[in-house]
């Protein structure tokens, strides 16, 4: 059997990162806030999918916040996410 590590990564100042998963319900100019990255950076990267057909939906991040706005969405979008930033202390 191939020995396993577990490693946390890092950004070069030490900071870890965070990566989160979850469903949302959304709908039109709806914005959204993680708890799990901290609000001094903004979030590396969000992704939204419909569940109904798993096309991607735009969205924008606020600058210097971890707030996502979601724009294109109809009205109770039922969707899948992944955010991916610096993790909150």
């Amino acid at each position: 059997m191939v020995e396993r590590k577990r490693t946390p990564w890092k950004l070069k100042r030490g900071i870890y990162e965070a990566v989160e998963w979850g469903e949302v319900e959304v709908s039109q100019n709806d914005t959204i806030v993680f708890d799990c990255l901290t609000d001094a950076t903004n979030p590396y990267n969000v992704v939204f999918w419909k569940k109904s057909d798993g096309s991607e939906m735009t969205n924008t991040h606020v600058a210097g916040d971890n707030e996502v706005t979601i724009t294109g969405a109809g009205t109770d979008v039922q969707c899948l996410f992944m955010v991916y930033g610096v993790k909150s202390i």
